[in-house]
């Protein structure tokens, strides 16, 4: 995150009215502090009490968050989320509309009559919002993934709607049968990006496959929303297996689908 990031956001959420000069500055101060008080029961931490970064990323997405564009929870940790939404904040600032993100069909992707299309999904999984929550499990896994955004941090537990759980679990204990701990620390697929999230499609005005709990990202950063093979990482050789892997258990690759966002997989058809 770049600090003239920072003061953009919270001059269009009305906070701060000074310089664009990337210089977190005594007016700065003022509107990270203003910001912090109007979302009091927002934070996930109290902010007075952590490191200026984080605070700085923290206000960042409290302004976000205020602008309707979606980075997660405010927890002061610049991950995916965090970064798809001030990406999607600067396109439309500098172009004075929404990005659209192309995600036109393969024309090999991959097919089972098992798994629902996107639009067919809210009749399957239920309704983002109370009524997809109120299907959501937790999966406990035999292992731990370090979190992404946070790799001091790991989990064992990902939450996503049951009639995709039990297709996940098996999933990722095949791959770490396959593959063993050391190499997908080596490979970075032990990087768990984010599972459910109550959010619109980056991109897009629909709902996203991760509202519906049926979706699931890994190493988000050379893996990107925009990323195509052959620079995203996981067009590679070695992560094949990974991929197949997670198709065979009915979690599509991104990557297969529609060509991008390949840390992206979904129990959902185009």
């Amino acid at each position: 995150m770049e600090e003239r990031h920072l003061q953009l956001v919270l001059a269009a959420a009305g906070y701060y009215a000074g310089g664009i000069d990337g210089q977190v500055g005594p007016e700065s101060m003022d509107a990270i502090r203003a910001i912090e008080a109007n979302n009091t029961e927002g934070y996930a931490f109290d902010p007075t009490t952590t490191t200026e970064k984080r605070r700085y990323v923290a206000a960042l997405q409290a302004g976000l968050t205020e602008l309707e564009y979606d980075p997660g929870v405010i927890d002061g940790w610049y991950g995916v989320f965090t970064e798809e939404a001030l990406n999607a904040f600067l396109y439309e600032m500098g172009h004075d509309k929404p990005e659209v993100i192309d995600r036109t069909p393969l024309q090999n992707a991959p097919a089972s009559s098992d798994i629902p299309h996107q639009n067919d999904v809210a009749a399957v999984y239920g309704r983002p919002g109370p009524d997809i929550e109120s299907k959501l499990v937790t999966i406990e896994l035999p292992f731990s993934l370090k979190i992404d955004w946070n790799l001091r941090k790991s989990t064992r537990r990902i939450r996503v709607h049951r009639l995709a759980a039990k297709q996940l679990e098996t999933a990722l204990i095949a791959v770490r049968d396959h593959y063993g701990a050391q190499v997908m620390a080596d490979l970075g697929i032990d990087r768990y990006a984010g599972a459910y999230n109550h959010r619109r499609m980056r991109g897009g005005s629909k709902w996203s496959m991760h509202a519906y709990g049926c979706a699931i990202d890994f190493y988000a950063q050379p893996n990107g929303l925009r990323t195509r093979c052959p620079q995203a990482l996981f067009c590679g050789d070695e992560y094949q297996p990974f991929l197949d892997i997670m198709e065979a258990n009915e979690w599509l690759p991104a990557l297969r689908l529609w060509g991008a966002d390949a840390m992206h997989f979904q129990r959902a058809h185009l």
